[in-house]
């Protein structure tokens, strides 16, 4: 072994450096590798554009939500190592090819007086629904920064009686927790705004036609609670430079273009990494992979490590597997990018191009999801658009822009990705030009599809979450049962990524939870 340190972990994403800050700051040394070339993984803004040099884009993640209703970034004292969170009024709104607009505002009340422009009874129902929202918001706050298993079945009893106080709650519960959340959507809302707003959304969070996925009726709420929902300053790279320079702050090191070949073991115990370049480093205490679980009890691991069993669940995890998954086109634009109709139809002072616009009725996303599981496009398809250098200017040049287009796509085609990446993403392009205006001065873009995803940055089947987020892969079942504490059959090596408890999205908990659980089995102290 080349050199030695206390943990290793591998993947420098934002879990990985939540676990690298949570272990530096209780005095262990780390080292964190990366395959990529840079700090956050899918949470990073970065010049994709070379021809743009002044244009950060997003390919992943672009807001934080769930971290913003924990203490994470105040435990970690953050702000001293320059995060600076931008708040948005408005984050998520849905628009239609009309101009027609519904923004979700951070403030409640207003926010129930938008949906009340298309809908009254849907602004009752919303108001209706609250309490019971706030109350598995409170479970999921409480959940988030804990291990899985710090919850007691007594504990889960107290929580259900306070979670079901009456007759009505308990049957909202009820069909939240047996509908897929298509289902609880259109038996919820009447509006194509507010079904669309909410169609849309949860189709990224996993299979929406899952049954129990109408617990993800909750998605929004978030929005209306704390600080609402913040973007970095400079981006999600502003987070991810925070995270690095609490890191180094504790004499810990990132480590990037350095990917692993394998991840070692004697005597059934993790020691450390093998690089592919034949560096060898010794980890005394433990390795933690924010990696995949696929990849990191996959490939990284030497044939014969894990049982036959064990590797059955491995391949068993789901990853996208309703064959629906994200298709990634950011661009930089030499001049403001507009939603022309949209503007002239709003009556009030707000700028609508800091909220992200999503398109679609919930029937679109029904039938694109039915189309999708074929391998078939839809057209026009629903899409996903953030003028992200609108709330922060820092991310482009004065009066240039920043976008941000997603849509829904199939994971696998027939034939492959090769062949129909460019049918796509004019489809998409095309289709985002119904609402907004100003790409006729793009200085250039970056396209990812699914295939492309799994390739550069190792997620399985282009699935953000390296886990789908159903209700039955979640808390101690997530990534799989038996597998769900972040510990692993191999000692000392723990699954620290998104694939672990709490699961996706920009959270950071994953990381902490993981590394806070390694602490515990430490051997070498």
């Amino acid at each position: 072994m080349s050199e030695s340190w206390d943990y290793v972990i591998v993947g420098a994403g934002h879990n990985g450096l939540s676990a690298g800050c949570t272990l530096g700051e209780q005095g262990r040394s780390v080292l964190l590798v990366d395959q990529l070339p840079h700090v956050g993984g899918l949470s990073a803004s970065l010049p994709w554009v070379p021809e743009a040099p002044g244009h950060l884009l997003s390919v992943g993640a672009m807001d934080d939500m769930l971290m913003a209703q924990t203490p994470l970034t105040e435990e970690l004292g953050l702000r001293s190592h320059g995060y600076d969170p931008v708040p948005l009024e408005a984050p998520y709104g849905w628009m239609d090819e009309d101009g027609e607009t519904l923004l979700l505002f951070h403030r409640f009340d207003r926010a129930l007086e938008e949906i009340r422009r298309f809908s009254p009874r849907d602004a009752r129902t919303y108001e209706d629904i609250r309490p019971v929202l706030d109350l598995i918001m409170d479970v999921v706050d409480r959940l988030v920064p804990q291990h899985p298993s710090a919850t007691s079945r007594l504990d889960w009893a107290k929580i259900l009686m306070k979670m079901a106080p009456d007759r009505k709650t308990r049957a909202l519960l009820t069909k939240m927790l047996t509908l897929n959340v298509f289902e609880m959507i259109s038996e919820t809302f009447e509006s194509d705004a507010v079904r669309g707003l909410w169609g849309y959304w949860t189709s990224m969070i996993g299979p929406a036609d899952a049954e129990g996925t109408g617990v993800y009726l909750m998605a929004y709420h978030a929005v209306h609670r704390k600080r609402g929902v913040l973007r970095p300053r400079g981006g999600m790279s502003g987070l991810m430079r925070a995270f690095a320079s609490k890191i180094a702050s504790h004499g810990g090191e990132i480590r990037l273009n350095s990917r692993v070949r394998r991840i070692t073991v004697e005597g059934a115990r993790a020691t450390g990494v093998e690089l592919e370049d034949g560096t060898r480093i010794r980890a005394r205490e433990g390795v933690l992979a924010n990696c995949a679980p696929q990849i990191a009890l996959g490939r990284l691991l030497e044939p014969g490590v894990l049982d036959r069993n064990t590797r059955n669940l491995v391949d068993m995890i789901p990853a996208n597997s309703v064959n629906t998954a994200a298709f990634k086109i950011d661009v930089a634009v030499g001049g403001p990018v507009t939603y022309p109709k949209a503007e002239a139809r709003r009556h009030d002072d707000v700028d609508i191009r800091k909220t992200t616009f999503m398109t679609g009725t919930l029937e679109d996303h029904m039938a694109q999801l039915k189309a999708l599981k074929r391998g078939e496009p839809v057209e026009p398809p629903p899409v996903y658009m953030a003028v992200l250098s609108a709330a922060d200017p820092t991310i482009a040049p004065e009066g240039q822009d920043v976008l941000y287009l997603h849509s829904n796509v199939p994971v696998d085609l027939p034939g492959g990705w090769e062949s129909q990446k460019d049918t796509y993403t004019q489809s998409i392009v095309k289709s985002a030009e119904r609402f907004l205006d100003g790409l006729d001065a793009e200085i250039g873009r970056v396209v990812h599809s699914p295939q492309d995803f799994e390739d550069y940055f190792g997620t399985p089947r282009g699935c953000y979450f390296h886990v789908d987020m159903t209700p039955m892969r979640l808390g101690a079942n997530r990534p799989a049962r038996g597998l769900g504490r972040y510990t692993t059959p191999v000692e000392g090596l723990y699954l620290a990524g998104a694939g672990s408890h709490p699961g996706g999205t920009v959270n950071g908990w994953c990381g902490r939870n993981a590394a806070r659980e390694a602490m515990k089995h430490e051997v070498a102290r």
